[in-house]
């Protein structure tokens, strides 16, 4: 049985299990707590009230940071008198020429277009979960499933990763100085983790479906 701090009675609607299948009863949205599904374990809400607003502002400053991110230097190598220094889309467009060009296709796929969806994907939803918004406003379907699917493909921290390892051992052979992009890429990435962590596709589900019921 889920664990929760505030216990209510169960609302008389279901919620499917998106790992299992299994169909559970809604908690009252009042209620706060690690809900996850008897069955498979499955995590079916965060244990924290949803905040649109707040998370809204995070989508927004990501987005602000994510293009800066995209075209500034990530780093930069000092050898011998020799300068060079890439940005992130640089790297993606470089790979594409030549026998890399299926690397630089996928890293297109997870470092570019599935993080812009994603953004697009939880701002949408999130502006349309805000309280004083209409609930006509409601968006299409579509958008949530673009938010659940873009959440596991989007693989930005799996490169800043990669980044960080690479300065590590580049340090011995070059003087490699961190650049602008790569401080807008952490900031970014940190802000849409913390955003994918809050804001959960089932808990985001739920008040929306909650909203277009008031």
């Amino acid at each position: 049985m889920p664990e929760h701090r505030d216990v209510e009675s169960m609302s008389a609607d279901t919620l499917q299990c998106p790992d299992c299948g299994t169909q559970l009863a809604v908690p009252s949205r009042r209620a706060r707590g690690a809900w996850r599904c008897p069955c498979c374990d499955s995590r079916l809400s965060g244990a924290w009230t949803l905040r649109p607003d707040s998370l809204f502002a995070l989508i927004v400053a990501t987005a602000v940071l994510w293009l800066p991110a995209l075209i500034l230097p990530l780093m930069r190598l000092e050898n011998l008198g020799l300068d060079r220094e890439a940005s992130l889309l640089d790297c993606v467009l470089r790979l594409m020429e030549g026998v890399y060009f299926p690397v630089g296709v996928l890293l297109l796929f997870t470092l570019v277009l599935m993080p812009l969806l994603n953004l697009l994907s939880a701002g949408r939803l999130l502006w349309a979960a805000r309280g004083h918004t209409p609930s006509t406003a409601l968006p299409d379907p579509f958008w949530m499933k673009i938010y659940r699917q873009s959440r596991e493909w989007a693989m930005t921290d799996i490169f800043l990763l990669g980044i960080l390892i690479a300065m590590t051992k580049l340090g011995d052979m070059a003087t490699v100085t961190p650049g602008p992009g790569l401080f807008c890429l952490v900031v970014a990435v940190l802000l849409r983790l913390i955003v994918e962590t809050l804001a959960q596709p089932d808990q985001l589900q739920r008040l929306l479906e909650a909203r277009n019921g008031d």
